[in-house]
């Protein structure tokens, strides 16, 4: 064996040449120097290795380091793909060390992230052997994986935890695994005509699709449509389970009550996209269900938990499991506890299935800001209007218009006249079509009548500003910073007074949410603009803005109970000490002006606020869903 220190015996030698063995002029190492070239080689070996196994790798250029690059790529590859590595390190380890001239080892280090799983480590003993002039890896398994010579492969499983809860404010369950099914089809052309129109007919499946999967498919492989509630599969199973080529599959999925509960809080979950992968984080699947939108989304990571995963040695000739290699168990995810109340929650459901047109209905407490139920109907949609609708609030907001106008010293008492139009630079504007000019009045008559030119007279009591800063006072312009999107509603400043009389009215560019409407009502009820939550501990909580102050608060109060006592709102009597302002806003749609019917108010702790789209006015359309909704709980 060739030694790396040399001993000179005689001056005569010192003074020709007495020196270790050194790399040649191309930088490479001596191949005579074993130890020296097996380290160069292992060290290539494992830069190839790390680029053999990145995404789009190939194993070309470590099989060439090898000394049977036929079988060594292939073998490096299939290792590659039965671990579904996303990324690998390898680094080598100590020195190499040598049993002769011709043959030696070194150790590396290796780190590979399974897909879906996590860090899987391990050692493995690189075997170096000169042939020629040249150093060579040994074309082994073992210097992949120990034991894995020729005789053996890995193989990888992975196993997914019951996804967790989301809770009520109780601590009770909103969504829970519940049983699903899976329908599909056999691969190839089992499937018929018949099975592929009842596939559009019953699931509402794109059969042209289905049917180019199914054929396109390896024999024997089940190919999946679509997921449904178990029940809703029994429903159909008479006409659907006996066609040809019809395949099911039973499972279990995190899912609320029913399709619709919830639907806009607590989300959806769909197989992973390109996004919504991104969002799960390192260790989910593009195989996997994850959380599409909603609370599933925004809390797709703490719900899903921690894959398990195991990796086993199996003898290639029996198949059989020789040993495990790598366990990691399944980690439960943890539940996340919301501020909904299910009571309410169904109750606003059933509220807006009473309308006809598009509406949404948001109620929170008063006390907290903590949100009680939030809904959208009478049919479901994906777009959650009740946080993010961005709507003209209409006569709603003449809440924060009357907060302005009594911060110039008016009062309830202070006289107003109500005409029947008014003029503002040449714009006029005029009452809502039901109601009849009453002249002479107070200030609460004008609000709880909704007499819009009584409050327009008085827009040059406020300054430019006036309605920002009123605006302010319950929380609008601010970002709520929800556990998912919502909007606080705006209130820009106004360009000159005609905009400064709109915004007064909840006209011109003057928008809010329904969401941010039931937090103004909030306001009047609390005394101070509170801070939405959904999510407690998630979600910032506290004061929006600094208390109302105290007579603004108590005039305010004291208005909204006579809109229901003798106004707008007379459709909530009987319904309790109620407190209300109707609303009608006028809307462009398709360039047809139409109207939005409002209401907020508060009964107790509960405040909220209801939209109708295309609603002819507060009262008649806003009012009966309130109504409703009103009559559930006490």
């Amino acid at each position: 064996m060739k030694r790396t220190a040399i001993v000179c015996l005689s001056a005569a030698l010192l003074a020709t040449a007495c020196t270790d063995s050194k790399p040649d002029a191309a930088g490479k190492p001596d191949p005579n120097d074993e130890k020296a070239a097996s380290a160069a080689v292992v060290k290539s070996y494992a830069a190839a290795w790390m680029q053999a196994w990145a995404p789009e790798g190939k194993p070309d250029a470590a099989a060439a380091l090898t000394d049977n690059p036929t079988t060594f790529g292939p073998q490096l590859d299939d290792v590659d793909t039965a671990l579904a590595v996303a990324n690998v390190k390898v680094t080598p380890q100590g020195e190499a060390t040598c049993a002769d001239d011709t043959n030696c080892s070194q150790d590396v280090a290796v780190e590979a992230v399974l897909r879906g799983i996590g860090t899987m480590k391990w050692t493995a003993k690189v075997a170096t052997v000169k042939v020629g002039d040249a150093w060579k890896v040994k074309a082994t398994g073992d210097s992949i994986y120990p034991e894995l010579g020729e005789a053996n492969y890995l193989k990888r499983s992975r196993t997914l935890p019951p996804r967790a809860s989301i809770l009520d404010r109780a601590g009770k369950p909103l969504t829970s695994q519940r049983q699903v099914v899976t329908v599909g089809v056999a691969s190839g052309t089992k499937a018929t005509a018949a099975t592929y129109a009842a596939f559009k007919t019953y699931l509402d499946v794109d059969p042209v699709r289905l049917k180019k999967r199914a054929v396109g498919a390896p024999a024997g492989q089940f190919v999946d449509a679509i997921t449904i509630r178990a029940d809703d599969w029994y429903k159909i199973e008479p006409k659907m389970g006996k066609l040809p080529g019809i395949l099911t599959m039973g499972g279990t999925k995190s899912l609320a009550e029913s399709p619709t509960f919830a639907r806009n809080l607590i989300g959806v979950m769909k197989q992973a996209d390109a996004d919504t992968l991104k969002n799960a984080g390192p260790t989910a699947s593009s195989n996997d269900d994850v959380g599409a939108s909603g609370l599933q989304y925004a809390f797709q990571q703490q719900l899903a938990g921690t894959p398990g995963g195991v990796v086993t040695l199996r003898a290639k000739d029996t198949k059989r499991t020789v040993k495990d290699v790598f366990k990691q168990p399944a980690k439960p995810g943890t539940p996340v506890k919301t501020t909904i109340d299910t009571a309410l929650q169904r109750a606003a459901e059933k509220a807006l299935g009473t309308s006809k047109l598009p509406a949404s209905l948001v109620a929170v407490q008063a006390s907290t800001g903590q949100i009680l139920a939030a809904a959208n109907g009478p049919t479901p949609t994906a777009y959650n209007r009740a946080f993010l609708g961005r709507y003209a609030p209409g006569s709603t907001f003449k809440i924060v218009t009357a907060a302005a106008l009594l911060g110039t010293g008016m009062t309830a008492q202070t006289p107003v006249t109500c005409s029947n139009t008014i003029t503002v630079f040449g714009k006029t504007f005029k009452n809502y079509d039901a109601l009849a000019p009453y002249g002479s009045g107070s200030l609460q008559r004008a609000f709880e009548q909704s007499c819009n030119t009584a409050l327009i007279s008085n827009q040059g009591k406020l300054p430019r500003d006036g309605m920002i800063k009123a605006a302010a006072m319950f929380g609008f312009g601010q970002d709520t910073k929800l556990s998912i999107s919502s909007y606080g509603g705006t209130v820009p400043a106004p360009k000159d007074d005609v905009e400064k009389a709109a915004s007064m009215i909840g006209q011109g560019t003057v928008t809010a949410s329904p969401l941010q409407m039931a937090m103004v009502a909030a306001a009047v009820k609390n005394g101070t603009a509170l801070k939405p939550v959904l999510v407690p501990g998630k979600d910032p909580a506290g004061p929006a803005a600094s208390p109302l102050p105290p007579a603004t608060a108590a005039a305010l109060r004291a208005m909204m109970r006579s809109t229901v006592t003798n106004g707008t709102a007379k459709v909530l009597a009987g319904n309790g000490a109620v407190s209300a302002k109707t609303g009608t806003a006028e809307v462009v749609v398709n360039g047809k002006v139409t109207t939005n019917g409002w209401m907020v108010g508060y009964r107790g702790d509960v405040a909220f606020a209801v939209i109708v789209e295309g609603g002819e006015s507060g009262a008649k359309a806003a009012g009966p869903v309130l109504k409703s909704f009103l009559s559930q709980f006490s």
